[in-house]
């Protein structure tokens, strides 16, 4: 497995990362680092706003391409105008080992109106280092803004499925008891000099006592006119949690949707997402 970053440009931007505590990284063997005590690790707060121009991930020769991915850690304050006032989110990293399996193990704390902004998304479609000039074959544009953990701790894992003789990832994602976020989807229509044909879904979403573990790996394929887009495969190894989705909005219209509530969703290691552009 491979993974390729390259910064577009130049990133105005600077990182204050406030360092606590910064010691060799060890491996350990809790599966939630922050129940650790009297362990090295890495211990930081990071206040981030930039754009990343293109980054893409890469398995088996396919690979996701990401275009334009802005990242502001606290979109509710601004440093630049009042030095100080942004709220940095906390991480504590450490190696994590379970059975044969090895990766990265991440406790984060104190997410407040976080936004994170995704252009475009594509598989094997993108080949080119400048700016988007087309949508073709893309999957669209994603925005998930004002984020908040409302005072709980999220702890991720990200072990590489290498051990199984398989290219990809296993994540695993237990959120605090309550998460809000704004969710705002675009696809991009066939026309890429104009936004008319755009169509845009979003809400506002809550996810209570949710918790994920996937693997994540890219496929080839074809899509109806046989043409090669590539696509996204999501295998689940466990979903659980309860889903809120309020004030739908899908395109242009002036009200909302109305509301939506999952309550006890669960999905079994049968169940997998393989996701395709057009």
């Amino acid at each position: 497995m491979k993974f390729y970053l390259s910064l577009i440009g130049s990133i105005g931007i600077s990182l204050l990362l406030h360092v606590q505590q910064v010691s060799a990284l060890q491996v350990i063997d809790e599966e939630n680092l922050r129940y650790v005590s009297g362990q090295s690790g890495v211990d930081l707060d990071l206040n981030f706003k930039g754009t990343i121009g293109r980054s893409f991930f890469e398995t088996d020769g396919n690979s996701l391409n990401i275009r334009n991915f802005s990242i502001d850690t606290d979109g509710a304050n601004d440093d630049a105008i009042n030095a100080g006032s942004d709220r940095p989110i906390n991480f504590v990293m450490d190696l994590v080992t379970r059975g044969t399996k090895s990766g990265l193990s991440v406790a984060i704390t104190n997410i407040n109106d976080l936004d994170l902004k995704f252009d475009q998304f594509n598989v094997n479609g993108d080949v080119s280092s400048g700016a988007v000039v087309g949508q073709m074959h893309s999957f669209g544009g994603l925005a998930l803004t004002n984020i908040n953990d409302h005072g709980g701790v999220t702890d991720l894992n990200v072990f590489a499925r290498g051990a199984y003789g398989e290219e990809g990832l296993q994540i695993e994602l237990n959120l605090p008891e309550v998460v809000t976020l704004n969710l705002s989807y675009t696809d991009y229509g066939s026309d890429n000099a104009s936004s008319a044909d755009d169509f845009s879904f979003g809400g506002d979403v809550t996810l209570n006592n949710f918790s994920i573990a996937n693997s994540v790996d890219l496929t080839t394929g074809k899509n109806s006119k046989g043409e090669e887009v590539g696509g996204l495969h999501i295998g689940v190894i466990t979903q659980t949690g309860d889903i809120t989705l309020s004030n739908i909005r899908a395109g242009n219209q002036a009200g909302t949707m109305g509301r939506l509530v999952i309550n006890g969703y669960s999905m079994t290691p049968e169940s997998y997402l393989t996701v395709q552009g057009k």
